[in-house]
C-alpha cells in the first residue's frame, strides 16, 4: 500500500498482484477477487498492456460484471504509436462504459492525467461512464436471469455483491462463491436451480459450461 496526495485528496492505492483473470485457479486470482469484494475500493484502476487487449480485456470484462467502478489504464502505449497502430480511446470508453487512458508508466507518463480522471469518476463527473452488459448469448442470458431472481430475494446479500456476478460464477461452477450465498434462506433453492442450468446449456451446447462462458467474454 501507498498513499498519495493530488488535488486535495489522499489516495490509498493498494497494489494487488497481477492477474488475467478473477477465477479460481491461482491463490493470486482469489485474493484480488476477495479484495475488491470485501474492500469495495472507490476505484480499481485496470492497467492492460495495449498491445495485447484480447487477453487483457477478459479481466475487465470480469469487472463489468462484478459493477464496480473502473478506470482503464491502457499502459505501454507508446509500443502501440510505434507499430502506428491507432486506437479510438473515446470510442473505447463508450463501449466499454469505463474511461480508458493511455500511460507509460516506465517513463512516468499519464500518471497525472491517470489520476485527474479517478476523481472525475469518482466525483461521478464522467459522461462515458455507464454500467454496460455483457451478452453471452440467449441460452446463458436465460439462466443468469433464472438465478438473479432467487439470488435477489436476499437484499442482504445484492446490497454488497452484483447478483449477475454471483450467478455467472455459479455457471461456471466457480466453488469459492458459493460461500457469498451460504446464509441464504435459499441456498439451496439457488445451489440445485444453478445444477439444473449447467445441464441444460451443457446439454444444448455440449460443451461445459464455463467454457461456453469463457468463450462469449472473449468475443
Amino acid at each position: 500500500e501507498a498513499t498519495f496526495h493530488h488535488r486535495g485528496y489522499t489516495f490509498r492505492i493498494t497494489d494487488l498482484p497481477g492477474t488475467y483473470s478473477l477465477s479460481d485457479y491461482s491463490s493470486e486470482e482469489r485474493y484480488v477477487r476477495e479484495h475488491i469484494l470485501n474492500e469495495k475500493p472507490d476505484v480499481v484502476v485496470n492497467v492492460v498492456d495495449a498491445n495485447n487487449l484480447e487477453r487483457n480485456l477478459y479481466l475487465t470484462s470480469q469487472l463489468i460484471d462484478m459493477d464496480v467502478t473502473v478506470v482503464l489504464a491502457l499502459n505501454m502505449y507508446d509500443d502501440l504509436l510505434q507499430k502506428k497502430d491507432k486506437l479510438d480511446l473515446d470510442l473505447m470508453s463508450e463501449l466499454v462504459g469505463i474511461r480508458v487512458v493511455p500511460t507509460i508508466s516506465n517513463k512516468g507518463k499519464g500518471v497525472f492525467r491517470l489520476l485527474n480522471h479517478v476523481i472525475r469518476v469518482f466525483e461521478e463527473q464522467d459522461p462515458a461512464i455507464r454500467h454496460v452488459h455483457i451478452n453471452y448469448g440467449e441460452e446463458i442470458e436465460a439462466s443468469v436471469l433464472k438465478l438473479q431472481e432467487q439470488i435477489r430475494l436476499n437484499p442482504s446479500i445484492t446490497d454488497h455483491y452484483s447478483s449477475r456476478f454471483i450467478s455467472l460464477k455459479l455457471l461456471e461452477r466457480d466453488d469459492s462463491c458459493t460461500h457469498i450465498l451460504s446464509n441464504a434462506e435459499n441456498f439451496h433453492e439457488i445451489r440445485d436451480l444453478a445444477g439444473r442450468e449447467i445441464a441444460r446449456i451443457e446439454s444444448l451446447f455440449k460443451t461445459d459450461a464455463e467454457t461456453l462462458v469463457a468463450d462469449a467474454r472473449y468475443g
